[in-house]
């Protein structure tokens, strides 16, 4: 196999467990880059004071984004659930640290942001195929 992760034989006998963990894995790590991304993203425009791009209701200016103790709080949660999500994937394509790659599964659907719409389905993938006792007898302690 290639790809991020371990690369075994197909004699092996995690291959198996691999093969079933590796797409919703990579999906998650997919996840918690763009949670991160978009987090960052925002932080940025508020802090650089962009007006959003939607128009205004009539007699209103153009709403800006205050940078607030609020919203840092908000995109610091964002940004540490996509970590997780990241670190968690990656703990699954390698077989390693079952609870984190269940952690970073779960943490994948609090991320605050939209990734939180396809966070939440992945999250449900995998926490299925972690389930499996084949997988978790895969998994080095």
């Amino acid at each position: 196999m290639s790809g991020p992760g371990l690369n075994l034989p197909a004699s092996d006998p995690r291959a198996v467990a691999l093969r079933m963990v590796r797409p919703p894995a990579f999906f998650l790590l997919c996840v918690g880059v763009l949670a991160i991304l978009f987090n960052t993203v925002g932080l940025i425009l508020a802090l650089l004071k962009v007006p959003s791009p939607f128009p205004p209701p009539p007699d209103q200016p153009p709403a800006v984004l205050e940078v607030t103790p609020a919203l840092v709080l908000t995109i610091l949660a964002g940004v540490t659930c996509g970590a997780l999500s990241v670190w968690g994937a990656m703990s699954a394509m390698k077989l390693r640290g079952y609870g984190l790659a269940t952690v970073g599964a779960i943490a994948a659907a609090f991320c605050l942001s939209p990734t939180a719409c396809i966070g939440i389905p992945v999250t449900c993938w995998l926490l299925f195929i972690l389930s499996r006792p084949e997988v978790r007898k895969s998994f080095e302690p």
